[in-house]
């Protein structure tokens, strides 16, 4: 196998010195790119990135103990004392490789945005494409600026297809990724509320999402969420650039057609396109991202039913409704829904309705809803979080733990019909969980990443947890 980057490629894509003209002297090239010496594996390249609190330069020595093949710079005493390459800005340097890379590339690139389901609908589709090429795809939610460049930097010149996840807080972010993505397959999973208080409206969000289409290389294909409200805005932006266009949903236009999705057995069933496919551990949030990842599958002239069978046995990933058990003894568990990573209110409503329908197959068991404040929604946070209390009324939970000063609101309005524990901050919950979580419970945990709920889950995992299939 090849090595992932010469020592000729690497000066051309950085245009970079070597002045010590030691730079991988004897070695055919590396074979990983890193910027993280606690993570770096042998026969990785290591940039030194500097960062508003760290300076990569200071891990050098450490990344070579590690095993690292070859580092770059910019600082010329620590290129000549450790045979690196040199650069002016090691940030601009990792921006040229990915480009680079991203240019010697000539399999197909699908690049994905949404206020919701970009990483879920990503790990769909990759572990579908898996299965025909080899498919390299973005890590985690690795999906900014260095989390895009750091993966099209890793990228093998000789794989069949990429899936790149693109994120964003601002306006203008996207315009920047996509042009270094240049995908051939364009898809926006929808448009919502998400980081509304970087924007004057949610007009602004779309506009800012649609930017995905700017890169497109020519004959590329905008895949649409034609159910979405802002469909009709994002088709003319897309028309814009000529994209080809493809619409998911259940519009009688939708190019892949959805007659329904509802609730079954412990996942979801969906129809479309004439067709019955049922998803196991999927629940009717999750099916949309599955039909947007078959949307894209049709493009690529693939086989459908290949993908739906891959799919159709998919988990959900940690913190996205990952379902888990606690054993408390032969007879006794509790079932605990990990949907900790992140909360918008759109998504905080679909959880808050899916959970109320699997709480009907749970007749037995008492509910418990753990919810933490929804970030970065601006001036009408408040109203944003009150709009949650008819559906929490609905579920009627047993117990309804609140983390942060929005979603007090709700506890403040509710404590009086609903049994109430309200907390500013993760520390005092995490003292306290324990008392609160018993046999025979049905928890669900949501809100925005920012509120730390996700610390709640090692201690859930400690309390002799295993997997779990329900819905």
């Amino acid at each position: 196998m090849k090595p992932l980057w010469t020592k000729k490629d690497l000066m051309s894509a950085a245009s970079a010195s070597d002045p010590s003209t030691y730079f991988l002297k004897n070695i055919d090239g590396v074979w990983g790119v890193s910027i993280d010496d606690r993570t770096i594996k042998k026969g990785d390249l290591f940039v030194a990135l500097i960062g508003d609190k760290f300076n990569g330069h200071d891990f050098i020595e450490n990344a070579i103990r590690k095993g690292a093949h070859g580092i770059i710079v910019s600082d010329k005493k620590l290129a000549n004392k450790y045979n690196g390459l040199l650069v002016k800005d090691t940030k601009k340097a990792l921006k040229q490789i990915a480009k680079f890379s991203r240019y010697r590339f000539k399999g197909t690139t699908i690049a994905l945005t949404g206020s919701s389901g970009k990483t879920s609908t990503k790990h769909l589709l990759a572990s579908s494409l898996k299965k025909f090429g080899k498919t390299h795809y973005t890590q985690g939610n690795n999906n900014n600026l260095i989390g895009l460049t750091l993966t099209l930097s890793r990228l093998h010149y000789d794989y069949q297809y990429c899936v790149l996840e693109l994120g964003m807080n601002n306006t203008g972010e996207i315009r920047e990724l996509t042009e270094i993505a240049k995908p051939d397959i364009a898809l926006i999973t929808n448009v919502s509320n998400s980081h509304i208080e970087n924007f004057k409206n949610e007009k602004e969000i779309a506009a800012a999402k649609s930017e995905i289409f700017l890169g497109l290389n020519e004959n590329g294909i905008a895949i649409i969420n034609l159910d979405n409200l802002w469909s009709e805005y994002l088709i003319k932006k897309a028309k814009k650039v000529s994209a080809k266009i493809h619409l998911f949903g259940h519009s009688k236009y939708a190019n892949t057609k959805i007659t329904g999705i509802i609730d079954e057995k412990e996942g979801s069933t969906i129809s479309y396109d004439n067709k019955k496919w049922h998803l196991k551990y999927l629940n009717t949030t999750q099916a949309r991202n599955a039909i947007a990842a078959i949307s894209v599958i049709k493009e690529l002239k693939l086989c459908t039913t290949t993908s739906a069978k891959i799919i159709s046995h998919i988990k959900p990933l940690s913190g996205r409704g990952e379902k888990l058990i606690i054993n408390f003894g032969h007879k006794y568990k509790t079932y605990v829904i990990d949907d900790s990573y992140n909360a918008n209110p759109d998504s905080m409503k679909a959880a808050l309705s899916n959970f109320y329908k699997t709480k009907s197959k749970f007749d037995t068991y008492k509910t418990v809803l753990i919810i933490g404040d929804m970030l970065e929604l601006g001036q009408n946070a408040k109203e944003m979080h009150l709009e949650l209390i008819p559906m929490i009324k609905k579920i009627n939970p047993n117990l309804l733990i609140t983390i942060g000063a929005y979603s007090k609101k709700i506890s403040d309005k509710l404590y009086k019909q609903i049994n109430c524990s309200s907390f500013l901050t993760m520390p005092p919950l995490l003292k306290k969980i324990t008392q609160f979580i018993k046999p025979n419970q049905l928890i669900l945990i949501k809100g925005s990443n920012g509120t730390g709920l996700w610390k709640l889950i090692p201690i859930f995992k400690n309390l002799n947890q295993e997997k779990c299939d329900v819905a």
